[in-house]
């Protein structure tokens, strides 16, 4: 990995140090992702505010995430994977970055539990993937 990445990594590991101490989205927790996220960080700090972070639970156990993005929702996958652009180029292209500001939302968002579930059937999670075909 690029010093990029490596600084992604770094800053994630200080904020989750940071935010161990939160409870909750506090305005100090919100300011102190920004703080060490800038952009990224307001981006997925509004996310939560708007709770736009789902979890998705398939009948077998298997959980992936959904979060509602500007344009269109786009799938996550643990802390490895977002379907958006921004991941396809600057994360996996480039190797710019590690993550992009959905899958920030998605590690704070699980951390204070800022999102809803919802269980899927077979049919539902087959529609779904049909959708991003």
């Amino acid at each position: 990995m690029n010093r990029t990445s490596l600084s992604d990594n770094e800053k994630l590991t200080k904020l989750i140090s940071l935010l161990k101490k939160e409870e909750e989205l506090s305005e100090i927790a919100e300011n102190e992702i920004i703080s060490v996220f800038n952009s990224r960080g307001e981006k997925a700090a509004k996310i939560l505010k708007e709770k736009k972070l789902h979890k998705l639970v398939l009948s077998n156990d298997m959980e992936f995430w959904e979060i509602e993005g500007k344009s269109k929702k786009y799938i996550i996958i643990d802390e490895n994977f977002c379907e958006c652009t921004d991941f396809q180029v600057r994360v996996l292209g480039r190797e710019e970055k590690t993550l992009c500001y959905h899958l920030l939302a998605k590690i704070i968002g699980e951390k204070f539990e800022l999102y809803d579930s919802k269980e899927l059937t077979d049919e539902e999670y087959d529609q779904l993937l049909e959708s991003r075909l």
